[in-house]
């Protein structure tokens, strides 16, 4: 089973409810590449969890996330998707614009613990 972990940057509760297989909240003119997430949520038996909650919320194509940015509409690229009978989920969206998450401090020394490329191999040249 996947331990808990804290709630990520720009969480927002009571995001819209969503079937298993739908789009999530988007501006009639959402700019961006089309995405679809799909998978499956199991127990620990490895069978599929009927109504599982999936939490899925991301940035626009230029990296604005609703309720932080007073241009996007609160809800936008935010849902709680339900399962189906087998656990499963599909959901439509667009690509969120790419950003690098910091490699100073603690998360650096998770990434270089995990096997990851060290800080000081990820430091520009003099």
């Amino acid at each position: 089973g996947t331990k808990g972990s804290i709630e990520g940057p720009y969480y927002v509760a009571d995001a819209k409810t969503l079937p298993s297989k739908c789009e999530l909240p988007m501006r009639d003119n959402e700019v961006g590449s089309k995405l679809v997430f799909e998978g499956q949520v199991r127990d620990l038996d490895g069978n599929g969890l009927d109504g599982a909650t999936v939490e899925l919320w991301h940035a626009d194509d230029e990296g604005y996330y609703s309720h932080f940015a007073p241009h996007i509409p609160d809800g936008n690229l935010r849902g709680t998707i339900v399962t189906d009978g087998a656990g499963r989920f599909e959901i439509t969206t667009i690509q969120p614009a790419p950003y690098q998450i910091p490699t100073d401090g603690p998360t650096g020394w998770f990434i270089e613990k995990a096997g990851g490329p060290s800080v000081a191999a990820r430091a520009p040249a003099p």
